[in-house]
C-alpha cells in the first residue's frame, strides 16, 4: 500500500508526514514502510503530503492520487497525480510539477475545515480486456470538501497521465 507515517509535529497541531512510502503486510493489520517513494516539496502547493485513493493500472504506468498541503500562509489542501512503474511499484516513473484541484467553490473553501480538497476515492468507467484503464475512459475523483461535504470532480485518464509530465 502507499501511506505516510506520522513523523512531523505541526505546531499546536495534530502529527503528520512529509512523504509517502510503499509499504508491506503479511497479514494486512501490521504494516512495514518499505521504500520512500518521494517527499513533499517546500515552499510548494505539496509542502506535506499523503497518499490517496487506490492506483490505476494504465498502460503508461500506476496511475496516482494524492493530496498535497500548502503551507507557506495558511492550509490549503489539494490533489496532485504521479505515476509509478507497473513492474516495480517502488519507482516513481513521473509526478505532476502543479495540483490538479484545488479549493475554489465556496463549499471548498468556507466550512468545517475551510480550503480544503481532500481526495478520497475514485471510479473509472472502462477498462480493456487486460485490466488496464482505457486512455479515454471518464474517471470521476470523490474528495471531502471543506471537511464538511463530498465533491466530485470528472476528468479522464489521458489528461491525469498529461499532469503527471
Amino acid at each position: 500500500r502507499l501511506d505516510r507515517p506520522n513523523k512531523v509535529q505541526i505546531e499546536d497541531g495534530p502529527l503528520t508526514g512529509n512523504a509517502i512510502w510503499f509499504s508491506e503486510s503479511d497479514d494486512l493489520l501490521n504494516w512495514k514502510p518499505i521504500k520512500k517513494l518521494f517527499s513533499d516539496r517546500n515552499h510548494y502547493w505539496d509542502e506535506l503530503i499523503g497518499a490517496g485513493p487506490p492506483p490505476i493500472k494504465t498502460k503508461k504506468g500506476w496511475l496516482c492520487v494524492y493530496h498535497g498541503i500548502a503551507m507557506h500562509y495558511q492550509p490549503i489542501y489539494q490533489a496532485g497525480v504521479f505515476l509509478l512503474d507497473l513492474e516495480n511499484p517502488t519507482k516513481v516513473i513521473a509526478r505532476g510539477r502543479f495540483n490538479i484541484l484545488e479549493p475554489r467553490e465556496l463549499y471548498e473553501t468556507v466550512g468545517q475545515v475551510p480550503n480544503v480538497i481532500f481526495p478520497t476515492g475514485l471510479i473509472v468507467e472502462d477498462y480493456d480486456g487486460d485490466g488496464f484503464a482505457r486512455e479515454d475512459s471518464e474517471v470521476k475523483l470523490y474528495y471531502g470538501a471543506a471537511d464538511t461535504v463530498i465533491g466530485l470532480a470528472e476528468t479522464n485518464i489521458k489528461e491525469l497521465i498529461t499532469k503527471c509530465c
